[in-house]
């Protein structure tokens, strides 16, 4: 956690005060710090995974939508990473885009999953 602060700190400070004089170089700072911070927390992404990879082996009928979760869990993630960096860039238009495509995406991915619940609950009706 203390080389996550470290890096967002500096980067902060660092962008803050070339802002004034150089807008890109200051984007570049903060899009390198964002990446390097994504990298250090990627280990714990790891062990995440790993972790909801040995809970779905003991539970066969589910794992399907184990992975139906992580996915969409990766997809919101990124989609909301690539949405701040945008609107840090000034590209607010293009934020909401990407955020739109990711929900759209999501959507169509769960579609198979809301079928077998409503399967499931007009089975218990009838």
């Amino acid at each position: 956690m203390i080389t996550i602060v470290g890096i967002a700190l500096s980067a902060l400070i660092l962008s803050l005060f070339l802002r004034n004089y150089n807008k890109t170089v200051s984007t570049i700072i903060i899009i390198a710090a964002s990446i390097l911070i994504f990298f250090e927390v990627l280990g714990g992404i790891s062990n995440i995974f790993s972790s909801i990879k040995s809970i779905s082996n003991n539970i066969k009928p589910v794992t399907e939508y184990i992975k139906l979760m992580i996915k969409v869990l990766g997809i919101t993630l990124i989609s909301q990473f690539i949405a701040d960096m945008c609107r840090d860039c000034g590209e607010g238009a293009l934020a909401s885009t990407t955020e739109l495509g990711a929900k759209i995406i999501v959507i169509t991915m769960i579609l198979p999953l809301f079928e077998t619940v409503i399967k499931i609950v007009t089975g218990l009706v009838e």
